[in-house]
């Protein structure tokens, strides 16, 4: 076996997993992962619009219109027009970041909890060789 195919195997190999971990928590909270995503972008990036959360994630507009509208109707975040009428800007409610801390703090203990022994150097290795990956 090559070794990018191997690569690639291992990193489904813990992808899958991970994302199904993360879903049992984040189905609590009626969030699954995509809609987690997107809430930790608007925290990260503050006030700002679905097409710039949909081009940072690199997902489809109507996906994150969806998303978008769910993360609404949890009250997590609030929509608002700014001086252009046609751009509608996103920000977290105080509810909404109320759940991110309490969500984060149990996502941050499930990633720690994965990664194990793992030390810092090696980890730094490999977010260096992820982003150098072309998609």
């Amino acid at each position: 076996m090559d070794i990018e195919q191997q690569f690639f195997d291992v990193y489904m190999e813990v992808y899958r997993p991970y994302v199904n971990r993360a879903n049992r928590i984040l189905s609590t909270y009626d969030l699954y992962s995509s809609q987690w995503l997107i809430l930790k972008d608007i925290e990260k990036h503050g006030k700002t619009s679905a097409v710039d959360v949909s081009r940072r994630r690199g997902i489809e507009k109507p996906t994150a219109t969806k998303v978008v509208k769910h993360l609404l109707e949890l009250g997590l975040i609030e929509s608002s027009t700014g001086e252009d009428r046609r751009i509608k800007y996103l920000t977290m409610t105080h509810r909404g970041e109320t759940l991110f801390t309490e969500v984060g703090t149990q996502m941050n203990a499930l990633q720690r909890e994965m990664l194990g022994d793992i030390d810092h150097e090696a980890l730094e290795h490999l977010i260096d060789a992820l982003k150098r990956i072309r998609v």
